[in-house]
């Protein structure tokens, strides 16, 4: 299952607020990051893991 889909299954409401958020920067922000963003600001609390790892931009 890829990441996208099992997002939507377990968080809908986050990925609806990524989808808003890519939509207001006319599709400048991919969704992950998107994603990465609406979830932090929802969960102030998993800052941490969203630091561990995760870059704004694809370095491959």
């Amino acid at each position: 299952m890829k990441i996208t889909a099992l997002r939507w299954l377990l968080d809908p409401v986050t990925s609806i607020l990524a989808l808003r958020l890519r939509a207001r920067e006319r599709g400048r922000l991919s969704y992950e990051a998107a994603w990465r963003l609406a979830r932090v600001t929802r969960h102030p609390d998993e800052m941490g893991y969203r630091l561990h790892g995760h870059r704004g931009e694809d370095t491959h």
